[in-house]
């Protein structure tokens, strides 16, 4: 039999106490007692005791012992946590794991196509591959966006396009566009948002947060803080909003439009889900309603999650105000992507960016999307927040008597992984909900997983 080491016996007390076998305030046996008991040295066990007290689990009183903290904060734990160890994931990880925070879309493996024979297409194709492009991007590339986007009732010329490697990296370039001309900066958001733009957007501004109601913001909330704070710009997803799934109406964009100019702000809105609609047509993105000569909105759309998790390029639309500064910040930061993925995007584009393919994976999701409301409508103690009609995920809330920490620490333990709810919140409350994506996974790991959820839920009752 395998002997135990320090790692076992700090697992073991930190299960205790997420799930509430120790109390806070209780206190743990001594060094002594678990030597003995586990045949190790006091070192082995003081070693996980320390690790224990780092991660704030537990306190030391000198001459009495060890303690539960009384003080210790679960969703901090998680919010700092989470997201490193999702990245830090292994192939083998992977492999044994039902994982509900997955939201990219394989476009290139749905429609069945090789990555590899497109890369050698292009190679072939390209004589210049290597050679340094605009630092906007490929003005090739950028024409082609912009005629895309006129299915999208969005008019812009390839000078207002501006591409780079991921969402995040335009947010931060947009932020620094703001810092440039007016210094601090205020942001409003909805409560909850997206996690990882909450995190830029708290780290750089005073970020202010808006309740969403069922088509879009409260604006009665938000007309409040525009009455008491000068705010520079708001960030939403206005179609299949993250986490929510909530799409905007159309009055309420048009009036968001009109706030804006009223209140002198911009508008980021960042459109990953407007293509993924299931039953109704596909919902307008705010930019369409931008006017022109007066625009408000700074676009943006990341397609690593639409095509390909490993083709990292998304582009941005900048008001022509802002376009100086864009490149020099452009010029400065670097952002531009490697030739090779842009002409892997132009290429798509051209040759399968139609409505045929559109509808194909739509339909695909579509059903994964349809099984997924069908069974958790079948869970008790689980409750469907909206059901979007489109998107890549659904924001789900457990009934007020399930312990969030006890029941997410389980089924990370029983190998199903989501995002909690705390996550996207600005306070990062603890209020019992969480984000489920399903275009990752396949029907059959989608059923494994929610069966393994309510195994725990009802085992939690018990």
């Amino acid at each position: 039999m395998k002997k135990k080491s320090y790692l076992d016996i700090y697992k073991y007390f930190k299960e205790k106490i997420i799930v509430g076998n120790l109390k806070p305030g209780e206190k743990l046996p001594s060094l002594r007692q678990i030597s003995m008991k586990n045949e190790l040295n006091a070192t082995t066990v003081l070693k996980a005791y320390d690790l224990l007290e780092q991660e704030g689990y537990i306190f030391k009183i000198l001459g009495k012992g060890s303690f539960v903290n009384k003080n210790r904060d679960f969703s901090i734990n998680l919010d700092n946590k989470l997201i490193l160890e999702r990245a830090s994931i292994n192939k083998n990880q992977e492999e044994n794991l039902i994982d509900f925070s997955k939201d990219e879309i394989n476009f290139i493996k749905l429609i069945n196509l090789d990555l590899k024979d497109i890369i050698i297409k292009i190679l072939n194709l390209n004589n210049n591959i290597f050679e340094e492009e605009n630092l906007k991007g490929s003005k090739n590339l950028r024409e082609i966006i912009a005629d895309y986007l006129e299915n999208l009732d969005i008019f812009i010329s390839s000078e207002e396009i501006a591409v780079s490697n991921s969402s995040q990296q335009s947010l931060n370039t947009i932020l620094k566009l703001f810092f440039k001309k007016k210094g601090n900066i205020t942001v409003v958001v909805s409560d909850p948002t997206k996690y990882k733009a909450l995190n830029l957007f708290k780290e750089r501004a005073d970020v202010k947060g808006v309740h969403l109601l069922k088509d879009g913001w409260d604006f009665k909330n938000f007309e409040n803080i525009l009455k008491i704070k000068k705010i520079d710009f708001v960030y939403e997803s206005f179609n299949y909003q993250n986490p929510s799934g909530i799409v905007w109406s159309d009055e309420k964009k048009e009036k968001l439009i009109s706030l804006a100019e009223k209140y002198d702000f911009y508008i980021i809105e960042e459109d990953n889900d407007s293509n993924f609609y299931y039953f109704k047509k596909n919902p307008k993105p705010l930019k369409s309603f931008d006017r022109v000569g007066r625009e408000r909105v700074f676009y943006i759309k990341d397609l690593a999650k639409c095509i390909h998790k490993q083709i990292k390029i998304s582009y941005m639309i900048i008001p022509p105000m802002f376009r100086e500064h864009l490149d020099l910040e452009i010029l400065n930061l670097e952002t531009t992507p490697e030739n090779l993925t842009q002409k892997i995007l132009e290429y798509l584009i051209k040759n399968f960016f139609y409505e045929e393919n559109f509808t194909k994976i739509r339909n695909t999701i579509k059903i994964k999307y349809e099984y997924m409301i069908d069974r958790l409508k079948k869970i008790d103690d689980i409750k469907l927040m909206h059901n979007p009609g489109g998107g890549r995920s659904l924001w789900i809330k457990l009934n007020k008597n399930i312990d969030e920490k006890e029941f997410y620490y389980l089924c990370k333990k029983n190998g199903v992984s989501f995002l909690p709810g705390g996550l996207f919140y600005l306070d990062k409350r603890v209020d019992s909900k969480f984000r489920l994506s399903f275009v990752g996974l396949e029907i059959k790991e989608i059923g494994e997983g929610l069966n393994i959820i309510e195994t725990i839920l009802k085992n939690i009752k018990k």
